[in-house]
């Protein structure tokens, strides 16, 4: 299901995220505290719609930190992109779990395919960028599917913020 032209005007207060899959276990107390100072940062400036890929890793805890963070602000809304109905299929049966959890929390989820094909992955990334303006990143590597996603990004001129980057997160954040 596509978003319908009129709800394209929530473009301006919609982020988006994107990051990689592998997270480093000893950077995860520091990259939540990170990503709930940068999701409480981006509510005081009006940003109400969150959109996230629902793939492993960064996608998924920042799915979780939101669905956290609507605890406290009951009108944020969660919209999850998902590239293709399986996606979680050939997942370990607790990282499947997780991914339920968050799929059931979800105020929107948008399935853009009913299977996988190459390059889908590159569909649902665009797909949140060309709705967001701004673009929540974790982005350590120049190469893979984040590091394009961010180029993406950039060449939209999309305002985008690097969680893996401390200095500009404390930076945004006073």
């Amino acid at each position: 299901m596509a978003l319908l032209p009129q709800n394209e005007l929530a473009r301006p207060f919609t982020a988006c995220f994107t990051g990689h899959r592998q997270l480093d276990e000893r950077e995860l107390p520091c990259l939540v505290m990170r990503l709930d100072q940068v999701l409480e940062k981006m509510y005081q400036l009006g940003y109400r719609r969150f959109i996230c890929g629902g793939a492993l890793g960064f996608d998924m805890l920042a799915a979780e930190r939101i669905i956290n963070m609507k605890k406290k602000h009951g009108d944020i809304t969660l919209v999850l992109a998902i590239p293709y109905a399986e996606q979680s299929k050939a997942w370990p049966v607790g990282e499947g779990q997780r991914y339920e959890r968050i799929l059931y929390a979800a105020d929107e989820t948008h399935v853009l395919s009913r299977h996988y094909y190459k390059g889908c992955m590159l569909v649902r990334n665009r797909f949140m960028v060309d709705r967001s303006s701004y673009v929540i990143c974790y982005l350590t590597s120049i190469k893979g599917g984040t590091a394009s996603t961010v180029a993406y990004a950039s060449r939209l001129e999309k305002t985008i913020l690097n969680l893996a980057m401390e200095d500009a997160c404390a930076a945004f954040c006073k």
